[in-house]
């Protein structure tokens, strides 16, 4: 039996990577809705204009339009993983733990919140 390896702490740049990579998928998964809804919404606009259907219509109008929270749910997602991707260079160079947490917190409070940053 041989020695047990000792848990070695993962860097800075280790740890945001994993946090990009969490994301990453989310963020292919609302591209794929955006994408689904504008198509669907197409289509149904277009047999709607073909059928002269009012209410397909509306509903092609409606499908496409949803394809707005969507965007905007990958926009934030991506805007939170330049922010920590950011983070990298003040924390791996942070000399204590009270500048790292008050980094961290900066980032939670200004970006990472549900608030928006512009007052909207």
């Amino acid at each position: 039996m041989g020695q047990p390896t000792a848990l070695r702490a993962r860097t800075a740049k280790e740890v945001i990577d994993d946090a990009i990579r969490e994301n990453s998928s989310a963020t292919w998964l609302l591209y794929g809705f955006a994408i689904v809804f504008v198509l669907a919404g197409v289509v149904e606009l277009a047999v709607g204009s073909i059928r002269q259907n009012p209410i397909s219509q509306g509903l092609g109008v409606v499908a496409a339009a949803l394809f707005y929270p969507a965007i905007t749910a990958t926009r934030r997602t991506r805007k939170e993983n330049i922010a920590i991707r950011l983070l990298e260079v003040p924390l791996s160079q942070a000399a204590t733990e009270q500048a790292a947490a008050k980094m961290l917190h900066l980032l939670v409070r200004d970006v990472l919140s549900d608030k928006k940053a512009d007052g909207k």
